[in-house]
């Protein structure tokens, strides 16, 4: 449990400090944000069907920007501009994933993302792409199927990848039936939001138990990419989706400005094996030190059998635990600014 306790107020201090390095930050937006659809009709219609590619880097993304647009009125009431719209800490992800060249053919046998023209691709062998996808298009069709968007789900086409076919969903009724529990709590999310009854605890709440639930398959089911990659890259990956599950004990809020803050900690570029944290020299120390963390938090997780997330999960279960240790944010920030 001391080790436990170490790795997250390590992790506060990183949090906070990629906090201060950008208060100042006047556009906290993923890559290519703007060149990404807005609506549905920016997409490209077959028979009066939208087709969605999200192997196409800003095809995927305008799925999260049509979400944010969408679901905008149900934020409003906590705050301007949309900034406290718990549903930004998924387009700021994949798109630190893509700045990062994470969603590039690992490989190296195709110039996918590799290479100028071909740089808005989004690779099927990529671990951190595969695992977007149940983040991205799932939670796009439960939505659909949620009426937040108006239109009926079968006017939405998803493209398959060129290869690995079978180990893909792509509307809401196969996906049902292929991951029918993350559908289930996507589809949870949008229905509560749309209740007039709905708070922001509430809205934490049905998010982390939904993100949570989208990596409990791909994390199982693309085991097999760790082969592509270093093992300090592939390691991780595996710490990251382990890091994921307390992030979700602890419902940290998913804004704009705190997700995108925050990721100013992450690793710039895919890890080599030559690169040994805290000792990276074109890494910064905040960065580093994530990794350090994060390597501390995936290796007590699977030596004690996830018993340390176990506690960690009834050590957050009080809402006054949960306040108290965001609370410890903002009293790193406060001494840090």
């Amino acid at each position: 449990m001391a080790v436990l306790a170490s790795w997250v107020w390590v992790l506060a201090g990183c949090f906070c400090a990629a906090v201060a390095e950008v208060s100042d930050s006047s556009d906290p937006y993923p890559p290519l944000w703007e060149d990404s659809p807005e609506q549905l009709s920016d997409y490209m219609m077959e028979d009066g069907n939208y087709i969605i590619n999200p192997w196409v880097y800003t095809d995927r993304m305008g799925m999260y920007r049509i979400l944010l647009e969408e679901t905008a009125m149900y934020f409003a009431k906590y705050g301007p501009e949309n900034e406290q719209n718990l549903l930004w800490g998924l387009p700021l992800q994949f798109g630190w994933q893509y700045q990062s060249g994470r969603l590039a053919d690992p490989t190296g046998m195709t110039d996918c993302g590799n290479e100028l023209n071909e740089s808005l691709c989004v690779s099927v062998d990529s671990w951190w792409a595969d695992i977007n996808y149940y983040l991205s298009v799932i939670p796009f069709l439960a939505a659909v199927d949620s009426g937040i968007t108006g239109i009926s789900p079968n006017q939405i086409t998803i493209l398959p990848p060129p290869k690995d076919q079978m180990r893909f969903c792509y509307n809401v009724s196969d996906c049902q039936s292929a991951v029918p529990g993350t559908m289930n709590r996507w589809r949870d999310f949008f229905q509560y939001m749309q209740l007039n009854s709905s708070d922001f605890d509430g809205l934490l709440n049905y998010l982390w138990e939904a993100h949570a639930s989208s990596l409990d398959y791909p994390t199982s089911a693309f085991g097999d990419r760790y082969n592509f990659y270093s093992e300090k890259e592939a390691n991780f990956e595996e710490n990251w989706a382990i890091a994921v599950n307390y992030l979700a004990a602890a419902r940290l809020p998913t804004t704009q400005n705190r997700t995108y803050s925050f990721q100013r900690g992450l690793p710039p570029r895919v890890l080599v094996d030559t690169d040994i944290a805290p000792f990276i020299p074109d890494f910064t120390p905040l960065q580093n030190e994530v990794l350090v963390s994060l390597k501390l938090l995936g290796d007590t997780d699977r030596n004690s059998g996830s018993l340390s997330l176990t506690l960690w999960e009834n050590l957050m279960s009080t809402k006054l635990a949960r306040t108290l240790f965001l609370k410890a944010f903002e009293e790193f920030l406060a001494t840090s600014s």
